[in-house]
């Protein structure tokens, strides 16, 4: 089975998920936060998918470190990156 690229997941779950801000219509607004509250679930699983990878970090076999290594660099740069914004 061939695997998708990074950028065929995102076009999938683009049109999968559908739009997810706001137009300022209320009838269209209330499917947007469906969208939304099913992309918030798809993303806290793909953080979760990142964690547990990102427990492999230190482990004496390389490669398995290489990959909690890559895990654990994604997490603090998100973490940077969360740091950062402004809520306002």
């Amino acid at each position: 089975m061939t695997k998708l690229d990074s950028n065929e997941i995102i076009k999938l779950l683009d049109n999968l998920i559908g739009q997810t801000e706001a137009v300022g219509d209320s009838a269209q607004d209330e499917q947007i936060e469906k969208n939304l509250a099913t992309l918030i679930d798809v993303t806290n699983w793909c953080l979760e998918s990142v964690f547990q990878s990102s427990q492999t970090c230190g482990r004496a076999e390389g490669s398995m470190h290489r990959v909690g290594w890559r895990a654990k660099s994604a997490l603090f740069e998100w973490e940077q990156w969360l740091e950062g914004l402004s809520y306002g």
